[in-house]
């Protein structure tokens, strides 16, 4: 590549790298002032500069993913417009399942012999992104019952409080609806592997 095309290339991927961050200080502006709900200056102010501090930070966790590391996200308005409404109805499905599990955990706590089978557990994900990894991993660790020891590379440690916790992140049902917020590939089952069984748990 002559030196005309690399600095093109170079300029082009400034372009794509100022219209991401244009898009997401725009999204998360819009979210201050909706919630927030106050058409004042300094509020205003202080919500730019909070969304900007946001992405920054943001750019440095997610660095992997333009890095090649990762699944890149695709340069394309109406997918972020897609994945902003598939989050915002995976937000309230998340809720419900923590509410689920937290009378299960409620159950466990309260019951006279305590039915507690923890597990440690290993599985290989099929979400290729690190937003999409990410999520899962957050989700998994809000729901009661089941912790993310680790998730890097797309490998996933996981304790599960009981056998129900268990068969929840073996049946796949939240990774398959991480992977459909992000446009990714799941699987309907998902294979565990058994890191510690439950009686080396307990110990």
């Amino acid at each position: 590549m002559n030196a005309s095309g690399s600095q093109q290339l170079n300029s082009y991927s400034k372009w794509k790298r100022a219209s991401r961050w244009l898009i997401q200080w725009m999204v998360l502006f819009a979210l201050w002032m909706a919630l927030s709900g106050v058409l004042v200056a300094e509020f205003m102010i202080i919500g730019g500069i909070a969304a900007v501090g946001a992405i920054t930070v943001s750019e440095r966790l997610f660095r992997g993913s333009h890095e090649g590391k990762y699944a890149s996200a695709p340069n394309s308005v109406k997918w972020y417009a897609k994945t902003v409404l598939r989050f915002m109805v995976y937000v309230p499905w998340l809720s419900y399942q923590i509410i689920v599990s937290n009378f299960h955990v409620v159950y466990l706590v309260l019951h006279p012999r305590m039915p507690i089978e923890p597990t440690l557990v290993e599985f290989k994900t099929t979400l290729t992104s690190e937003r999409a990894q990410v999520t899962l991993a957050q989700s998994i660790t809000l729901t009661p019952g089941t912790v993310t020891i680790d998730a890097s590379d797309g490998n996933f440690l996981v304790h599960c409080l009981s056998r129900v916790t268990r068969q929840g992140i073996e049946d796949g049902i939240l990774q398959k609806r991480v992977a459909q917020v992000f446009d990714e590939p799941w699987v309907d089952h998902v294979e565990l592997t058994d890191i510690e069984p439950a009686d080396e748990v307990l110990r």
